[in-house]
């Protein structure tokens, strides 16, 4: 299968191209990116024709699918032009930047009949995987509370001039905390019934959250998000016997359980799996790795090719842009507030 890459930025720099090159079966054909920087970067690590405008790459009849990894506010307008173009098509989160955009693109995606996938890769990581399955185990019984965060410290100039300002798509919301949303409801099999968020913008818009969110089960979340703290990515379950904490910069779960003789709480050793068992050794050599990317690729290629779903569909992706949006009202308002649940035309089985 041939691949096209539509955005070549930071991100698909060092993350998208890299995994691109170890998906069995697909190969990167040509990629696209109007910023003349970008492209010359993309081009000390693939020799495939990178051209200026999106359309060029479109048009290529070759090419079966399109990964988009372009600013936020670009999102809808690119995802629509694929589903337009008869590509099947991978979108980074979040799925766009407004509610009717939303819309457009799973309206687009089913009047296409394409094939897509939201970027909601944390769902593909070893932890994220075996912390699931020990969640629906019932391994520290009823879950009653959450807590999470989601912190990138970024110093103003490091941050791109899209993610300074909400209009384009930045802001702690919609890039960090669309993530913890998605594996919230994922995790769970649960939907977010209410929220309650703050906002703050020190250096750029919206650069700092916190949320309260209470899930339709009656689980309450407390969130932090912000791209001023120290570097976090963790979420943490309180049950009814016990804790899961997931940490992504932990090379293994952590489950807590109340000791069965005298007070307190003992740690309970989890095995990993045997994806987390190779990721872990990856972590030896770079400590930074981070198989998700790849692995969200892959499910992407082999669902294209008729495969099971593994990956986030784009109705998860609107489910979790309508928790952003209504975060966002919340935060404006000072008041909880209900993520309004947007109407689609049917979308198709892979959306």
């Amino acid at each position: 299968m041939k691949l096209g890459l539509l955005g070549c930025g930071s991100v698909a720099y060092w993350l998208h191209l890299p995994a691109l090159r170890r998906i069995p079966g697909a190969a990167l054909a040509a990629a696209a990116d109007p910023d003349p920087a970008a492209r010359a970067r993309a081009r000390r690590v693939t020799r495939v024709p990178i051209y200026e405008r999106a359309d060029e790459l479109l048009e290529r009849e070759d090419i079966g699918a399109v990964i988009i990894c372009a600013p936020n506010h670009l999102h809808a307008e690119l995802a629509i032009a694929a589903a337009d173009a008869g590509k099947h098509f991978y979108l980074e989160k979040p799925l766009a930047t407004t509610a009717m955009d939303a819309v457009r693109v799973l309206e687009a995606a089913a009047r296409a009949g394409v094939t897509s996938a939201i970027g909601f890769n944390r769902r593909l990581h070893p932890l994220h995987e075996q912390a699931r399955e020990l969640l629906a185990g019932g391994c520290i019984g009823r879950l009653r509370a959450a807590q999470t965060a989601f912190c990138e410290p970024t110093t103003l100039d490091a941050l791109p001039q899209w993610k300074r300002h909400r209009a384009t798509g930045g802001g702690a919301l919609l890039d960090l905390a669309s993530h913890h949303i998605d594996l919230l409801r994922w995790l769970l099999g649960d939907e977010v019934g209410t929220i309650a968020a703050s906002l703050r913008s020190e250096l750029s818009e919206d650069d700092t959250a916190r949320v309260e969110l209470s899930m339709e089960s009656g689980v309450e979340v407390q969130g932090f998000f912000s791209f001023r703290a120290g570097q976090a990515d963790y979420l943490e379950f309180i049950g009814e016997r016990g804790t899961l904490r997931v940490d992504r910069y932990s090379p293994s779960l952590t489950l807590r359980l109340g000791r069965r003789l005298g007070y307190g709480v003992r740690r309970r050793w989890v095995a990993p799996t045997p994806a987390g068992a190779a990721w872990r050794l990856a972590r030896l050599v770079r400590p930074s790795a981070d198989p998700s990317y790849r692995r969200s690729l892959r499910a992407f290629v082999e669902l294209v090719r008729g495969g099971p779903s593994r990956t986030a569909s784009l109705l998860d992706g609107l489910r979790s842009l309508e928790a952003v949006l209504a975060a966002e009202d919340s935060a404006r308002r000072g008041e909880p507030s209900r993520p309004e649940r947007q109407r689609a035309g049917a979308p198709c089985a892979h959306c």
